[in-house]
């Protein structure tokens, strides 16, 4: 889409915090970045490759073993041992540590989230991961009740903020139709997590120690330890902080990647209240809280991925328990465990990889929940444990897709960074999910669980029903602005995409909503 550049170079005064762009487009401002030229074309396939082959692995595996240790998968991994028993826990202690985690994790993800964007992220990451990794290490020495809640809480805050932090920072480096797939090769690293905590905890609890127990083994051996020290050293030196400092670009590589972005979420568009152009920075405004709380589409689509994501966090935990229920002894069951969470990556990303392709977010997402709620019917009605786990599969084959897509929804239809980042941060909440599921997945279930998958397909039913509500609002939305813009002349466009009527970001006449 071609536009005619307006020079515009304002330096009379200062702005505090505000910097000053260059060339904003009069009219016909785009609603995303696409490239306009081969030679545009060529340079996001090289700056998106270099960002796949490094930014991209560095926070996927550094998530990956933030999961696969016994913070998120292996606390289930271990409940299949003598761990109940060896550190003097009662029936539905596990499960409701599983609960208490997610307070932490949860309540503190907004503050965790606001100091990782004033300090920057790879600082952030880079200490929340020496707490988390230290934390994890001690669950080792758990033997009481006390001590388990106390480390689950404290691991709790300690991760928190770490997901919608990466979300965020993606979300300035990738433009719009191209953050979906990697928001979805990120959130993959959940189900390849549970793969290998299978695996790890199968081979762990092979080895025969008269010093240790196994579950201990598992705690000291399975990446949450020395890794987890390690790893953020890496981070710390090799995460690039912002495109105008990333090492592996080149300098035209760095203007590109600035100016796409600026596009893509109408940085370049925005002006202060004298008219003067002005770009983002990390500080957060009255009114960017004000728009982001006040935005009922964007804080259902939340309540909603609590829904949504509710299969994930109860699998995630509860799978290997749910398989030992199906006939499987305690140490296959963690092996059997594994192929879900296979099958779940590679359906992951394939509902994301077609969502990007097709610049469509709220179908992807019900479509996947459908496939999620099909699996969890047939293992509830059905008796037959071979059918059922055959089933378990189907379902983990949908669950994992709807996290991903939904922030790739929501910062779709959210173009400026500072209420981008408050709605990110507010989705961090769907970890309720991880409250839900430990309540409800509890021992006195055991071992088909029926009750905990019956409540679990009908919260997905609900979480269906909800998004085709907001698309449904969405296209009307789309509709009504239109409708209204069909006849306004070149002056009152250019008024509107200036924001000089008060009117900014998603709020534009001219912007048109993703759905």
């Amino acid at each position: 889409m071609k536009y005619a550049p307006e020079s515009r170079t304002s330096v009379d005064k200062p702005l505090g915090h505000v910097d000053l762009v260059e060339n904003l487009p009069s009219q016909n401002v785009p609603h995303f970045y696409a490239p306009r030229t081969p030679q545009e074309a060529a340079l996001d396939r090289s700056i998106n490759m270099k960002l796949d082959l490094i930014v991209l692995p560095l926070l996927a595996f550094n998530f990956m073993e933030q999961l696969c240790g016994i913070d998120k998968t292996n606390i289930g991994n271990a409940a299949t041992t003598k761990f109940a028993r060896d550190a003097h826990l009662q029936i539905n202690d596990i499960s409701n540590a599983v609960s208490l985690l997610s307070v932490t994790f949860v309540t503190l993800q907004p503050l965790s989230t606001i100091i990782g964007r004033r300090v920057g992220v790879k600082y952030w990451i880079s200490f929340m991961m020496i707490a988390w990794g230290s934390l994890c290490m001690a669950h080792a020495g758990i033997k009481n009740r006390q001590t388990l809640i106390a480390l689950r809480l404290l691991l709790g805050a300690a991760e928190a903020g770490f997901v919608p932090s990466v979300f965020f920072y993606l979300s300035t480096w990738y433009p719009k139709y191209h953050l979906g797939f990697r928001l979805g090769l990120f959130a993959g690293m959940y189900s390849i997590a549970g793969a290998f905590s299978g695996l790890i905890a199968y081979g762990v609890f092979q080895i025969h120690s008269s010093k240790y127990k196994s579950w201990q083994l598992l705690v000291s051996l399975c990446a949450e330890g020395g890794i987890t020290i390690f790893a953020p050293l890496i981070i710390f030196l090799a995460l690039p902080l912002k495109q105008n400092t990333a090492w592996f670009l080149t300098q035209t590589e760095r203007e590109h990647s600035l100016r796409r972005m600026d596009i893509d979420v109408m940085k370049n568009f925005e002006v202060d209240e004298d008219g003067n152009a002005i770009k983002e920075t990390r500080m957060i405004s009255m009114r960017d809280i004000r728009d982001a709380l006040t935005d009922w589409k964007k804080l259902l689509t939340v309540v909603f991925n609590i829904l949504a994501t509710l299969p994930v966090s109860a699998f995630g935990t509860f799978l290997p328990l749910i398989v030992k229920g199906m006939g499987y002894s305690g140490v296959k069951a963690n092996l059997m465990s594994v192929s879900p969470f296979v099958v779940g990556a590679f359906g992951l990303f394939v509902f994301v990889y077609s969502s990007d392709h097709f610049h469509e977010r709220s179908l992807h997402t019900v479509t996947s929940m459908a496939l999620a709620l099909i699996g969890l019917i047939v293992m509830y009605t059905s008796s037959d444990p071979h059918l059922r786990y055959g089933f378990t599969h189907v379902c983990l084959a949908g669950a994992f897709s709807a996290g991903p897509l939904i922030v790739g929804w929501l910062a779709n239809n959210t173009p400026l960074l500072g209420p981008r980042s408050l709605i990110i941060r507010i989705n961090g909440y769907s970890n309720i999910a991880g409250v839900i599921a430990g309540q409800l997945f509890k021992a006195q279930y055991a071992p088909s669980y029926g009750y905990p998958l019956k409540i679990t397909m009908i919260l997905i039913g609900v979480g269906m029903l909800g998004f085709v509500g907001i698309r449904t609002a969405y296209m009307y939305e789309n509709h009504r602005r239109s409708k209204q813009i069909a006849s306004w002349d070149e002056e009152q466009r250019r008024v509107e995409d200036r924001g000089e009527n008060g009117r900014r970001g998603d709020q534009r006449w001219t912007f048109m909503f993703t759905y």
